[in-house]
């Protein structure tokens, strides 16, 4: 019943997100959605970046309305903007067709990292939850080297994970980015490089509020933002994986040229 009636009512009184974040994981999606809360013509209700929506079954087959749950109520919203920010919704192949479908056009911000170093990040990340007192991430933990997960993604028949990782996958941004084109127009999806948005926080952030037609941010709170770290994706490197990642690195160029193809510019990787 309360279901059905989220169905029926939240379509007519709650906001529709104006934009998505929608990628990658391991590049500063976290960072991103924590610095646009904080702008003042943007307003969110959830206590979470992520909704699992598109990208959870269970969740999507809820329908529109228990999606809609997750954002300000239309009178709250005004004149503002809203949106949510999951670092999976790039690479999952049925998710532009269903955001084409529930959200029709709308505008979309990916930032994109190094995929050798976004697999290990990546990795690291799952590694450590050996070591964390939450249960439901020491469950996602993956116990293997990195030579070992690396082996093993790239010869399945080896694979004993149990939790799809896709350290490699994930970094294939040509094919991603090409499912969204097929839906999208390339105008309407912002791509941001991880470096840059690193090294240089104002200019990105400025390309940021120009994609949304937003103020740009005040420069009292890009210096705030400069000394704030959200889920860090930065682990040190262990001697021992650098001849994994020296494989990584010729595996991924064929498809970075794919990308830097797609896109019509090239990144230092």
């Amino acid at each position: 019943m309360k279901l059905l009636l989220k169905k029926i009512a939240y379509p007519l009184i709650k906001s529709r997100p104006d934009f998505l974040v929608i990628g990658v994981q391991r590049a500063a999606t976290t960072s991103l959605y924590r610095y646009l809360t904080q702008h003042h013509q943007i307003v969110v209700t959830a206590k979470w970046r992520e909704t699992y929506y598109f990208d959870v079954p269970d969740n999507y087959s809820k329908g529109l309305g228990w999606y809609l749950g997750h954002f300000p109520a239309k009178l709250t919203k005004g004149n503002k903007l809203t949106f949510e920010a999951s670092p999976s919704y790039l690479y999952y192949p049925p998710i532009p067709q269903r955001i084409k479908q529930d959200l029709g056009t709308i505008k979309m911000i990916a930032i994109l990292r190094n995929p050798v170093d976004r697999a290990y990040s990546a990795w690291q990340m799952y590694h450590n939850y050996m070591n964390v007192s939450l249960s439901h991430l020491r469950e996602r933990a993956d116990s293997r080297t990195f030579a070992e997960a690396i082996e093993q993604e790239l010869k399945p028949e080896l694979n004993t994970a149990t939790y799809p990782y896709n350290y490699i996958d994930r970094g294939n941004y040509a094919k991603q980015l090409e499912n969204y084109y097929q839906y999208f127009n390339p105008e309407t999806i912002l791509i941001l490089n991880f470096e840059q948005f690193c090294q240089d926080l104002n200019a990105n952030l400025v390309r940021v509020c120009d994609f949304l037609n937003l103020e740009s941010f005040p420069q009292e709170m890009i210096q705030q933002f400069q000394t704030e770290k959200y889920a860090a994706a930065n682990y040190e490197r262990k001697p021992e994986d650098e001849q994994v990642l020296e494989q990584l690195k010729d595996y991924y160029e064929p498809e970075n040229e794919k990308l830097y193809q797609t896109l019509g510019i090239r990144y230092d990787w």
